[in-house]
């Protein structure tokens, strides 16, 4: 497990320049553009793109890398079993995205004070409301990586990529009618939090259901992945 892990980080620290400069140019537009417009959570919103970009980014920047170079082949012939291969894959990407969550979490932070300071109040999302919006929005995101991934383990990168743009649309559907405020699990989530939750109860609530979500998702997609990356042939 070990050298699996290690050919994995090999992998992600040729990635992690790109991503974060891609990561740090959307926030700064977001929140240029949003504060603009004069809305008050301007900061919040590049955190959130980060969080919900970075586990879609990771997984296809490594599914990408594998194709082009070849290292899944010269991967196979190491003595890593292929189980320890796709348990990496899987650790890789939510560790990645977790770090990247935090940054974006961190950014808004440190950008509230110097928007204050040159005239640009933000009276918007409080530091813990974004930091559960932030953690919310990439464990949504991770759970969408986690549908998709086996996919990258049974088939080639274009045909993977091909299928998993139908599984993504499935998923947002899914969400979108999970999340209506009319569906019976969203109105018993409400009765779960009283009739005026608190913002905090409420986002730890919606936190921990999607992290719960996210860790039983993972790893039913995780035992999926190994059962049919052992009979890939490549």
């Amino acid at each position: 497990m070990k050298r699996a892990i290690m050919s994995e980080l090999a992998i992600v620290r040729t990635l992690v320049p790109s991503i974060a400069g891609v990561g740090l140019f959307i926030f700064v537009v977001l929140t240029a553009v949003r504060a603009s417009n004069g809305d008050s959570d301007m900061s919040a919103a590049g955190a959130f793109a980060i969080s919900a970009m970075s586990p879609i980014m990771a997984m296809t920047s490594l599914a990408g890398l594998d194709n082009q170079n070849g290292w899944e082949r010269y991967r196979a012939m190491l003595p890593i079993s292929r189980k320890d291969i796709v348990s990496a894959r899987y650790l890789c990407i939510t560790i990645f995205s977790v770090i990247m969550a935090c940054a974006g979490a961190l950014l808004s932070i440190v950008a509230i004070p110097i928007l204050n300071s040159v005239g640009i109040l933000s009276t918007g999302e409080t530091v813990f409301e974004t930091a559960v919006a932030s953690a919310i929005s990439m464990l949504f995101s991770l759970m969408a990586v986690f549908l998709v991934l086996p996919l990258f383990f049974r088939f080639e990168h274009m045909k993977a990529q091909r299928l998993s743009v139908g599984l993504y649309a499935l998923y947002m559907c899914l969400i979108m009618v999970t999340l209506n405020s009319f569906n019976p699990i969203s109105n018993q989530l409400m009765s779960i939090a009283g009739t005026n939750p608190d913002p905090s109860v409420l986002g730890f609530l919606c936190a921990g259901i999607a992290a719960l979500a996210t860790v039983v998702l993972g790893a039913v997609s995780c035992a999926i992945s190994t059962k049919v990356y052992r009979v890939r042939d490549l």
